[in-house]
């Protein structure tokens, strides 16, 4: 045991309801975002007024009654569970959104991938840090061996590649009930709107599929847990991060619209997270609770 997790130890292990750890990393997420929206706008930060600063707040408590409980669940030692839970975030909020935002949005900026990164840290460590597990025994190399050794490598080959695939007609199937919610909103406001053509979309979302089915696996990997709660947790993982975060602090959308994208990306998670447990878990003559 490191230092760093002789300290986690000692603070304790809060349950969702202590709201002293909620309350901490709902602060770190608040700093964050005023860091992030300073970098993207030094002369004028968004973030420094009373309603981005409430909601960042709220965002940051979200994160912590969800990402908490999953890092809590991770029994590696810290250093190596904040780099997990770091890129987790970073991954599936910041990299996954941005493919979107770059392909659909004329005046999105790659700098996103860099303020995004400042509130993946905001909200990971805090989160990571006070939600300890009790147990910190296991290397992220072994669960993983564990889990590659359970099948034949061509077994896992054709997974993966189905799992990535899957993910283009799941994301067409949800973007398609959403998408009148989303045409309205940009024909009101008149905001530069892209429409590429399917092809191009279908090989963006192909791109996504495979960084999902990448972390969605080397998540339920260190879980190491049943397969009827790896789901849960994938799929929650991923509704949180690829929606509910983002989403909340997107006040200058309607409530119509951050409804629809939430409930498109929530029916997303619960379904590739399915997919992704049936096709992308270890084989196991036991499972665990």
């Amino acid at each position: 045991m490191t230092i760093l997790d002789s300290t986690a130890a000692q603070i304790g292990r809060p349950r969702i309801g202590r709201p002293w750890a909620v309350a901490a990393t709902a602060v770190s997420y608040v700093l964050a975002t005023l860091l992030a929206s300073f970098l993207a706008n030094p002369a004028h930060p968004k973030a420094f007024a009373v309603v981005p600063i409430v909601l960042a707040m709220i965002t940051g408590a979200v994160g912590a009654v969800t990402i908490g409980p999953l890092a809590q669940r991770l029994p590696i030692r810290l250093p190596t569970r904040l780099a997990v839970v770091t890129m987790l975030v970073y991954l599936l909020m910041t990299v996954s959104n941005a493919v979107e935002a770059l392909l659909f949005i004329k005046d999105a900026s790659a700098l996103i991938l860099l303020t995004g990164a400042v509130l993946a840290v905001g909200i990971a460590v805090p989160a990571t840090v006070l939600w300890p597990p009790p147990e910190t025994g296991r290397s992220v190399p072994a669960a993983l061996r564990s889990t590659l050794n359970s099948r034949p490598w061509w077994a896992w080959s054709w997974r993966f590649v189905v799992a990535s695939l899957v993910w283009v007609p799941v994301y067409f199937v949800f973007a398609a009930a959403d998408a009148p919610f989303v045409h309205r909103y940009y024909a009101e406001q008149h905001t530069p709107f892209v429409r590429p053509d399917d092809g191009l979309v279908a090989l963006a979302e192909l791109s996504r599929g495979v960084l999902h089915a990448l972390v969605l696996a080397v998540l339920a990997a260190l879980l190491l847990r049943s397969r009827r709660s790896t789901w849960w947790w994938l799929a929650l993982a991923f509704a949180v991060l690829n929606s509910w975060l983002p989403l909340i602090q997107r006040s200058d959308w309607p409530l119509y619209l951050r409804t629809a994208n939430l409930v498109e990306i929530t029916c997303d998670a619960i379904i590739y997270g399915g997919l992704v447990t049936v096709l992308l878990t270890a084989r196991r003559d036991k499972d665990r609770q």
